[in-house]
């Protein structure tokens, strides 16, 4: 993002003291100096051009200097620094009184630090102005607002509202003297739209300055009110996202039909949990996800013992209250993101959404939650003077990335749901023919891996950065395992084992410190300099150790390299269990010079509040948006849109697995900055980097 550029007026008699403060100000190029060395000459100026601020000595060949608070610029009093010599102090206080910005006595430490004073000062002025910008711009509007029908409401970056016309108010069910400012407009959204609006709408809006979409809010006392929305994004004079508008309109009266042919056709009747048509589709998104994310998901296949028997004795009608009594008390123990759906009869679906990774951990999470939910439908069932008890034969299939057939999974549930029967009944059966042989190579993979790192049998690769000259701005360490019977195995077949086991606490540390050895050895080999940063990426489990940051700090200082040199990745995953911690020690590393990026962006919880609570200044943009970008008009909108709010938040971007020149062609089109990828090298091996960085500094020269 552009730094804005400010017109700064210097009054100063003494031409000493003058050049240094011009010399000082040689180092902020957003800063544009005009010096005088009189007050008449100084009033000329002010009626003549625009100034931002005005520093000025208190003694003056024609008068005191003071003389100049009274300008004014924008209608508010421009800022003013005064300068005064030791034993003024009490002058530049009453000037301070009178309205200055602030003062210095004049040094030659403080007159070459003059431009940190200016910097904040500057800012200070451009958060005033801004502000009294957009409350003359809300004025000027309050009056239509509050006259139209439509909900109106204005709401800051983080989402809280600071205006919600009458429409609005009535609308959700605020009174009209009720405070708004700790509301914000998505707590009156269904949790779907929510996450529409987060994840396309404003990044649509930041990018386009409008989006446009149907949602549903929900109201206080629970009325779900459908609305055509529009979201509009708002810039300050400078360029920067200052706030956000919504315009929404009740269209209940136009859906209400179409919406009841769409819950008899997604929803079962009886319960009014998802039907078999909603299972699917869930299920579709489902494997989706287990796919691009790496987390385990379970299918459970849920089948009433006996319950044939209940409708032959006791009647229909009795059949359908228990299975509405189940259907209640099944979604009490899953989560947000877990699916329960009424396959038919008297079977039930369940999805267990978002488990480990490791293979172990999931069965073991999937195993806890099936008990619950077994011994929760075994519990008896009061139906007016009736006391029932059931139980339920349960199957379970475990999924992970590379399924594709939700219909297989059905099966294989189904068939250990049929087992489990077969078994007694009132239990639970995996369907996982490899499952013991799997858990076993998991294991035997642990134990190689504790070997390798004792034989020292782990490499690490580098694979080039680059600016659209396509020179070396960075490079990535990538860990590699040199198996004496595998060969060179890849991280994907290896780190969740490293992070599920725990070896990464061990593993982890001798990447980082072998990485600052090699970066050491580039430097004093005058193949490195200032402006490249050596990336680094660091697991959850590293990242959340209590020793990370004194580990990086020390290896910082036995390596000796310089902590700018180092860019530290870290994804979301890592981060967002506790934002405030996480922020602690980035910070406490960023004092030291360290940086930070955000890997894998847009394939998690990805948002503009961790963005901006989150101190990082570079976001990588994951390889899997990159593959289809020629092809998926998604994608490119999503890249699209990553990039359009990372220039508004001052972030730079990396664009990973950059392949082929279309791939580039279209990032750059966007205005994407740097790139990783085969395109430009594929992973090398220490000494095949050195070459590369040879290579390079020739071709400069």
């Amino acid at each position: 993002m552009q730094q804005p550029q400010y017109n700064i007026l210097l009054v100063e008699d003494d031409p000493g003291h003058a050049e240094l403060i011009s010399r000082a100000f040689e180092s902020q190029p957003h800063c544009a100096l005009i010096k005088t060395d009189t007050l008449d000459q100084a009033r000329n100026v002010l009626n003549e051009d625009h100034t931002d601020l005005i520093i000025t000595d208190i003694r003056l060949p024609d008068g005191d200097g003071t003389e100049l608070l009274r300008h004014r610029t924008l209608d508010l009093p421009c800022p003013t620094i005064i300068m005064t010599s030791f034993g003024d102090e009490s002058i530049a206080v009453n000037a301070m009184k009178s309205g200055a910005a602030d003062y210095i006595v004049k040094s030659q430490e403080s007159l070459f630090s003059l431009p940190k004073t200016a910097n904040r000062i500057l800012r200070e002025w451009r958060l005033l102005l801004d502000k009294k910008l957009a409350q003359d711009k809300q004025r000027r509007l309050t009056a239509i607002l509050e006259a139209t029908p439509d909900l109106i409401c204005i709401a800051d970056l983080d989402g809280f509202l600071t205006y919600l016309n009458d429409a609005g108010r009535k609308l959700l069910g605020i009174g009209a003297n009720e405070d708004i400012t700790r509301m914000r407009l998505a707590d009156f959204h269904s949790t779907r739209d929510g996450q529409i609006i987060l994840y396309e709408g404003i990044p649509a809006a930041i990018k386009d300055g409008i989006w446009k979409a149907e949602s549903t809010f929900v109201s206080r006392d629970g009325e779900k009110i459908l609305t055509s929305q529009v979201l509009i994004s708002h810039q300050s004079s400078s360029g920067e996202i200052e706030f956000f508008s919504t315009v929404a309109r009740d269209i209940r009266h136009l859906r209400a039909a179409e919406e009841q042919v769409e819950y008899l056709a997604y929803y079962d009747t009886l319960t009014g949990l998802p039907n078999r048509n909603e299972l699917v589709k869930r299920l579709e998104m489902e494997i989706g996800r287990v796919n691009r994310h790496g987390n385990q998901g379970a299918l459970l296949f849920i089948d009433l013992d006996n319950f044939k028997y209940i409708n032959d004795s006791l009647g229909h009608p009795v059949g359908d209250l228990v299975l509405q009594e189940i259907a209640k008390r099944l979604p009490s123990f899953l989560r947000g993101d877990d699916t329960v759906a009424r396959l038919g009869g008297d079977e039930f679906i369940i999805i267990l959404s978002d488990l480990s990774t490791d293979t172990i951990e999931a069965v073991n999470q999937a195993r806890e939650v099936t008990d619950k939910i077994r011994n929760a439908i075994a519990m008896e069932i009061k139906l007016g003077e009736i006391n029932l008890q059931v139980t339920a034969s349960i199957g379970i299939s475990m999924f992970a990335a590379g399924v594709t057939s939700g219909d297989d999974l059905l099966k294989f549930a189904d068939t250990a749901m049929y087992q489990a029967k077969k078994e007694g009944r009132n239990r639970l059966e995996f369907f996982s023919e490899s499952m013991g042989e799997h858990v076993y190579r998991q294991l035997e993979l642990e134990t190689q891996l504790r070997q390798a790192l004792k034989e020292e049998q782990f490499v690490l690769y580098y694979q080039p950065i680059v600016d659209q000259r396509e020179s070396i701005i960075g490079a990535e360490a990538l860990i590699r395992w040199q198996s004496p019977e595998k060969g060179l195995v890849s991280p994907l077949e290896f780190l969740d084992v490293l992070e599920s086991s725990g070896q990464i606490l061990q593993v982890g540390p001798w990447v980082i410190e072998s990485a600052l050895k090699q970066l050491s050895t580039w430097i004093n080999k005058g193949l490195w300099n200032e402006g490249q940063r050596l990336s680094i990426n660091i697991s959850p489990r590293q990242f959340r150790d209590s020793q990370f940051v004194e580990s990086i700090k020390h290896f910082l200082n036995k390596v000796n390299v310089p902590p700018s040199y180092l860019h530290i990745e870290v994804t979301e995953h890592n981060v967002i269990h506790n934002l405030e911690e996480a922020s602690s020690k980035m910070n406490d590393l960023i004092d030291t010079g360290v940086n930070f990026s955000l890997d894998d962006f847009g394939t998690g919880y990805s948002s503009l509040r961790n963005l901006k609570t989150l101190p990082v200044n570079c976001i990588k943009i994951d390889k899997s948006f990159i593959d289809d970008i020629c092809e998926s008009s998604e994608d490119q909108a999503m890249v699209g849109s990553i990039l359009a709010m990372s220039g508004h938040l001052n972030l730079s971007v990396v664009a990973e697995g950059v392949e082929t020149q279309e791939q580039l062609a279209i990032l750059k089109k966007y205005n994407c900055q740097c790139f990783q990828g085969y395109l430009f090298s594929k992973p090398l091996a220490s000494d095949e980097m050195e070459e590369f960085l040879k290579n390079s500094l020739s071709k400069k020269r």
